[in-house]
């Protein structure tokens, strides 16, 4: 078979890593509102990754660590940390690493990696860039991902208003009387990129967003 053709959104991840006491990193599952499936990270910086990716309408699946890649050049290999799959078909190959911590060796596993991915046909990146601000605003929106927090009729409101910039309590007050929770609405907006925030400034009542 190939291995382009391979579902890897929809495998299981193929490393289970071992756990020992004070281990530093975080790991967890996130349920991903996108795909209505738990994805599991292995640091809260990937989590942070993972949220990026779930707030992407695009996105039609991920899946954690579902390859193990062996190149022919002693014993090196690697596993990449996600497989994101889009509507479109498109299948991207995921490394996820802060910039500062990245090495010449991770830029070499990452470069081979990218040369691999062309070769399939894949997408290839890595998520290096995700600050400490950013990471607190996903973490608070990400408490309104939920259905239960989507509005059709703050949704027909922003769009009678896209290109229009507000503060965020502005548009709560515009969606008064669209929703029975605006605020909530509001924040859920935020989350699925209806209305745009800047994700690097601390996030709050007064910051500005964009209806798009």
């Amino acid at each position: 078979m190939d291995v382009a053709g391979v579902l890897f959104e929809v495998t299981d991840r193929v490393r289970q890593p071992e756990s020992w006491k004070h281990k530093k990193n975080y790991e967890g599952f996130y349920w991903a509102a996108t795909t209505g499936r738990h994805v599991w990270f292995e640091s809260l910086y990937e989590r942070a990754a993972l949220m990026r990716f779930d707030r992407d309408r695009r996105v039609l699946a991920i899946a954690s660590q579902p390859m193990t890649v062996h190149w022919g050049v002693g014993a090196r290999w690697h596993v990449p940390d996600f497989f994101v799959r889009y509507r479109d078909g498109r299948g991207v190959v995921v490394d996820v690493k802060p910039a500062k911590r990245i090495d010449e060796r991770d830029v070499e596993t990452f470069r081979w990696t990218a040369a691999l991915c062309e070769g399939l046909g894949w997408g290839y990146q890595v998520v290096s860039d995700i600050s400490t601000m950013e990471d607190r605003n996903l973490r608070f929106l990400s408490g309104y991902r939920y259905d239960r927090w989507v509005s059709t009729g703050a949704d027909v409101c922003l769009g009678a208003h896209v290109g229009e910039e507000r503060t965020l309590q502005d548009w709560a007050s515009e969606l008064n009387d669209a929703c029975p929770e605006p605020l909530g609405a509001v924040y859920s907006a935020a989350w699925w990129r209806r209305l745009q925030v800047d994700p690097d400034d601390r996030l709050s009542l007064r910051s500005m967003a964009r209806a798009v």
